[in-house]
């Protein structure tokens, strides 16, 4: 969040140094060396903040798939108890069944 403030107020000084400068005469090289090193800071700025955007939904979405696995393991770890249950009961039958006969 603080990254996506920095990358907004770049943004914006750089847009408004490089309107400044360019409602002004352009005369000397000074100037236009400004209003070329505004243009790349807007640039690098506005790539910045869509690069934090995207890292950002990129992380909530693996945050998203691992929670899914833990509780896609947490589900095959229930199904191999109750198998083992199941199991330790027929077992259990079997044996109650010789011992009747």
């Amino acid at each position: 969040m603080k990254k996506s403030l920095l990358y907004i107020v770049l943004v914006i000084l750089s847009a408004v140094e490089a309107a400044m400068i360019g409602f002004h005469s352009v005369s000397g090289k000074h100037d236009l060396l400004i209003v070329f090193l505004c243009g790349i800071i807007l640039g690098m700025s506005i790539v910045g903040f869509k690069l934090s955007l995207k890292n950002d939904k990129l992380n909530s979405y693996k945050r998203e798939l691992e929670k899914e696995s833990i509780a896609a393991d947490e589900s095959s770890s229930k199904v191999k108890v109750l198998e083992q249950k199941i199991e330790v009961l027929e077992k259990a039958l079997e044996n109650a069944l010789k011992n009747n006969q």
